[in-house]
């Protein structure tokens, strides 16, 4: 069994504008969590956060505490805390991706493409778009899958 915690934040004043916000956290991400075997997926989209951490349940806390204190994110939400049989994220330390105006069909897919407010969604439809978006990166296979970005 493993903990998959899921939440969202917005990012904070000050933040919105940073070049490579998005790869600056992936890089810490994956160096940090493959040392705890957490896996995951961080998708950004407008000017929210979905992300899903899993693994053991004393990681994902200190990870997810981590991410309360930094400052870059505000408005955290929890969607989903609960045990699961096994990852969706298997082999990922963290991916992340930006999803863009040109991602309308994953919405679509979705069934998010009209009025997707970022601010109501629930846990399981956060998981249904954190791992469709983590499908299609399976199958682009950019880069290595522990540091996958693409940018939209």
């Amino acid at each position: 069994m493993v903990r998959q915690l899921i939440y969202t934040s917005r990012v904070a004043n000050g933040f919105q504008e940073e070049d490579n916000l998005l790869q600056s956290i992936l890089d810490v991400s994956v160096r940090n969590n493959a040392t705890v075997s957490v896996t995951g997926m961080l998708l950004f989209y407008r000017d929210h956060f979905f992300q899903a951490l899993e693994g053991s349940a004393e990681a994902v806390e200190t990870i997810y505490l981590r991410v309360c204190r930094d400052p870059r994110h505000q408005e955290l939400r929890l969607l989903q805390d609960a045990p699961r049989k096994s990852r969706s994220f298997e082999g990922w330390a963290m991916c992340g991706y930006n999803l863009g105006p040109a991602d309308n069909e994953i919405l679509g897919v979705l069934g998010l493409r009209r009025g997707f407010d970022p601010k109501s969604i629930s846990g399981p439809g956060a998981l249904a778009l954190l791992t469709n978006v983590h499908a299609v990166q399976q199958r682009v296979n950019l880069r290595t899958p522990s540091s996958i970005v693409i940018e939209s």
